[in-house]
Formats: structure tokens, C-alpha cells, sequence
């Protein structure tokens, strides 16, 4: 599937400002000269959550506005595989960071292991939605 220019630069300001958080994060700890610290924040399950969340709604969205049949069942199915793969876990992981005591380095590496995948779902199941929504 080729992607248009047009959807690359939409997909991307929106990604963009999704790191907004991240990117406040990196001055902080540069400035404090804390480099390692920002792996230890949760704002990578929160962004995370975030990137499958728009997702599921981009891919939605564009399949409501497409002229095109879909069968529901192949629509269910990548809307369950996102919320099972990729929502829960990361709210999972978010919630054991956030109420845990002690740093865990699994549950950090998790985290981005997370956003690496919500970032690449977000890039290919989102830019099918806003090919959808562009029709």
C-alpha cells in the first residue's frame, strides 16, 4: 500500500504533538542533567494508550466513511487485536508502574516495548483509516 504525502504529514503532526509530553520530559532531564530517568516515567504507557486509542478511532472513522464494503468480522477482528495486544497491556503496565513502590526494570522496558508498537500500529492501521477517511 503506497501512502499518500498528504497522510504521511497528517499521521506525523499528530504523532508529534502525542510526544509533546516526552519531549517536555527530555528538556527537564537534560537540564537536570538526568538522562536515565526518562525511561522510569510513566508517559510512555500513557502515549502509548494514547497512539492505540487514535488507532482504533482513525481505522473506525475510515471505515464509516468508506463507500467501500467491509466484512465486520475482519473489522472486529483488528479492533480486538489493538484493544487486547495493545490497550489493555498497556493500561496494565501503567497501573503496576504508577502503584508500585520499587523501579522494575521489566515493567519499564515493557512500557516501550509498548510504545514502539503503538507507534508502528499507529503509523499502519491509522494511515488506513485516513486513507478511508480521504476518499
Amino acid at each position: 500500500m503506497k501512502i499518500d504525502k498528504t497522510i504521511k504529514y497528517i499521521l506525523t503532526s499528530e504523532f508529534l504533538f502525542t510526544l509533546l509530553p516526552i519531549i517536555i520530559l527530555l528538556i527537564v532531564r537534560s537540564y537536570e542533567s538526568n538522562f536515565s530517568a526518562i525511561f522510569y516515567n510513566t508517559e510512555w504507557s500513557i502515549i502509548a494508550l494514547i497512539l492505540f486509542g487514535q488507532s482504533i478511532v482513525k481505522f473506525s472513522s475510515g471505515i464509516t466513511n468508506s463507500k467501500e464494503k467491509f466484512r465486520w468480522q475482519l473489522v472486529a477482528l483488528v479492533i480486538s487485536i489493538i484493544i487486547i495486544f495493545g490497550l489493555i497491556p498497556s493500561a496494565i503496565i501503567l497501573v503496576l508502574n504508577l502503584s508500585s513502590k520499587t523501579l522494575s526494570n521489566g515493567t519499564y522496558i515493557a512500557q516501550i516495548i509498548l510504545f514502539i508498537i503503538s507507534s508502528l500500529t499507529f503509523f499502519i492501521v491509522g494511515a488506513l483509516g485516513q486513507k478511508m477517511l480521504d476518499e
